[in-house]
């Protein structure tokens, strides 16, 4: 058996795609993968190393590019077009293809995979994990009832086959309903309403549930400590990333482990925030004060 994996990255994010793909293989080194890698920007050099890491493992690579960037034409907000790319899926996979798993690439794998893919999506066609409580004001923007699902789409079972049979695609279902969209989430959200399953937090933590006062619905409180030790994704949305040097997620060295595993090792770390030598020191300051308790900023960041 092969897995279908589906990932989408740019070449800003080609790194942290080969970063992800490491870990997807080392915690699951039993198993082969199909890698359908989609992308519009994406050099030969960049191709090279992240076929390498495939190369390595039981990973049979295949690149999908969207050559007339028909993405380009959606609104994004504060992000990137190329996330519209994993709408695609249903044009650009293979016709064999009838379940795959999306995972975004700014994220570690940090569990054996089988129990997710394999997750019972019954009715459903798309299995996710629910966003933060700032999605209540997302469903009031885009009309839908608040017991409407409303999911973090870096993490996604997907039964292609069930999408594939819908009587509409999704360009079309969003000029019926008239809805300003303005990133995938809000697609997948109407799109898919009523045919969405939400999985365990455990398959996305995301950086909100580290902060000293997650952002996070009060019904996932209860796992969320033994959760938050033992992700079985890890994923970095903001609002620093791993990939620079004043991260301070927990799990941050578990991205430089896996970088080590691919041609970009030598990567030299840049900071994020650009502060004078006093204000690093300062904010150095503060956050030891965080860690002991003498200062409590609602946003630090904690194990």
């Amino acid at each position: 058996m092969r897995y279908n994996i589906v990932c989408v990255a740019d070449e800003n994010y080609a790194q942290h795609a080969a970063v992800m793909l490491a870990s997807l293989f080392e915690t699951n080194r039993d198993k082969a993968f199909n890698i359908y890698f989609m992308t519009y920007s994406l050099s030969d050099e960049s191709k090279k190393r992240i076929e390498a890491v495939c190369q390595k493992n039981k990973g049979y690579l295949h690149f999908i590019e969207d050559e007339y960037k028909q993405v380009n034409d959606f609104k994004v907000g504060q992000w990137n077009s190329i996330m519209y790319l994993k709408l695609l899926t249903p044009e650009y996979l293979p016709k064999e293809v009838d379940r795959y798993l999306f995972l975004d690439v700014d994220m570690i794998i940090n569990s054996d995979i089988t129990e997710l893919y394999n997750y019972s999506l019954g009715d459903s066609v798309v299995a996710a994990c629910e966003d933060i409580p700032d999605c209540i004001l997302h469903k009031k923007r885009l009309n839908m009832p608040q017991e409407c699902a409303y999911v973090n789409s870096g993490v996604m079972v997907v039964n292609l086959k069930k999408w594939r049979a819908k009587d509409e695609t999704w360009i079309d279902c969003m000029a019926r309903e008239q809805v300003d969209f303005t990133n995938d989430q809000d697609v997948i959200a109407m799109y898919f309403k009523g045919e969405i399953s939400l999985l365990p937090i455990k398959w996305n933590m995301v950086t909100f549930y580290y902060m000293r006062r997650p952002k996070i619905f009060e019904k996932y409180i209860d796992t969320l400590e033994y959760d938050k030790k033992h992700p079985a994704i890890i994923h970095f949305p903001c609002p620093i990333k791993p990939w620079f040097k004043d991260c301070r997620h927990p799990f941050a060295g578990m991205y430089r482990k896996y970088l080590r595993k691919t041609a970009w090792q030598d990567y030299e770390f840049p900071y994020f925030e650009q502060l004078s030598k006093w204000g690093r020191f300062k904010k150095n300051v503060r956050n030891a004060l965080n860690e002991i308790g003498v200062i409590k900023d609602e946003m630090f960041l904690i194990r």
